[in-house]
């Protein structure tokens, strides 16, 4: 059989597990033309959920655009993609597509072409150079898109959906924001996901009621796949392949992963090659023991990147990461931590701060109570059994 458990990549709509609440409220609101904030941790399959909720709508010939920030170093280019994508989406000969484009996006001045050799659009701008980079002339495209979405049929849904929408903000500096709310508070046709990655800063966008997106749109907020479902999918997965996971193991499977579907998929899948490798050579034993063993082996192969994270790391970096895993990341400025580290607490809370924007740790808040959790589960399992050893 092939290996059922995937991860590392998009999931098709197929593929997604419970997540049918979050992928339609995507859907609802690019097809009513609302906002929605999707906030979650990296590896916990939100993009997944977008790529999904793209595919479906398509398939019902909506206008979808999805980009990721991250892969777009400026406005600018992220502006280009915008049109070139809509320009995509639009049929017709490509001269008369220019035009469309060109009365749309008149704000930004694009001259849009296409080039037969590759089927893509390329584009270029008339508007001086000091202006693309000022944030009015991101939010001129989101107009744009506002023009072009009004000439569609109204059972035509126009989306946009921009994944890790965090760097949007740190590209435009302080003023997008309200630049942005000024512009798409008046826009109804089209539907705005925007999502992202850095939880905290994200949600202090969304709630706290001094800045301009706080009431702009709906929040969801994605959390593990609940461990009933998931549990249920790893026995499933097992069993097919004549593989007996008890609740023992796999148990075991979702807290050495601390829930998050990406690690789970991704130790699961190991244990899955290293059963067929296993009765192969006539040795048999599905147990915690042997997840523990698997668990070992896949941070042992991931030494290199580990190491790298390590080094690039503070001295007091690496003591205060060393008492976040002996502490499960709460009570760090305790009299004992500060004894552990030799440093203040002050000192302490500058080198989480740090590893939270380096996105090596998160904040789990609940009231009062933070605790600093490792964004990757299996650089928690090198620190504990390769550094702290």
């Amino acid at each position: 059989m092939k290996n059922p458990f995937s991860y590392g990549n998009e999931l098709g709509a197929g593929q997604l597990l419970d997540r049918k609440s979050e992928l339609a409220q995507v859907e609802r609101t690019i097809r009513d033309g609302r906002k929605l904030f999707m906030i979650g941790p990296r590896r916990f399959g939100k993009t997944s959920i977008l790529k999904a909720a793209e595919e479906r709508l398509r398939s019902e010939n909506a206008i979808v655009l999805r980009f990721d920030a991250t892969a777009s170093p400026t406005l600018e280019l992220l502006v280009s993609r915008i049109v070139s994508q809509a320009a995509k989406a639009l049929s017709g000969e490509a001269k008369w597509v220019g035009e469309q484009l060109a009365n749309f996006f008149s704000m930004v001045r694009p001259d849009v072409k296409f080039k037969p050799a590759d089927g893509e659009w390329s584009v270029q701008f008339g508007i001086e150079r000091e202006k693309r980079e000022n944030p009015m002339f991101f939010v001129d495209a989101l107009n744009g898109l506002e023009k072009l979405a009004a000439t569609q049929p109204a059972d035509r849904p126009v989306g946009l959906i921009i994944d890790e929408f965090q760097r949007v903000i740190e590209l435009g500096g302080e003023t997008i924001e309200f630049q942005i709310r000024a512009a798409i508070q008046q826009h109804s046709r089209v539907g705005y996901v925007f999502a992202g990655s850095k939880t905290r800063m994200l949600r202090e966008m969304v709630s706290d009621h001094s800045r301009p997106f706080y009431n702009l749109g709906d929040i969801t907020n994605i959390g593990p796949v609940p461990r009933a479902d998931f549990s249920a999918f790893l026995t499933e997965k097992f069993s097919d392949a004549g593989y007996a996971a008890s609740n023992a193991v796999v148990s075991r499977m979702l807290d050495l992963a601390q829930d998050v579907p990406y690690n789970v998929q991704a130790l699961a899948s190991h244990c899955w090659y290293r059963l067929i490798d296993e009765a192969a050579s006539g040795e048999d034993g599905f147990t915690p023991e042997f997840v523990d063993e698997t668990l070992a082996l896949v941070v042992r192969q991931q030494d290199p990147t580990h190491e790298g994270m390590w080094g690039q790391l503070t001295t007091i970096q690496q003591r205060t990461l060393m008492s976040v895993v002996a502490r499960d990341g709460k009570g760090l400025t305790s009299a004992r931590v500060l004894a552990e580290v030799g440093r203040g607490a002050s000192t302490i809370q500058d080198a989480l701060q740090s590893m939270v924007n380096s996105e090596i740790l998160r904040e789990e808040r609940s009231g009062r109570q933070v605790q600093y959790v490792f964004e990757n589960p299996f650089f928690y399992h090198w620190v504990r059994l390769t550094a702290m050893q």
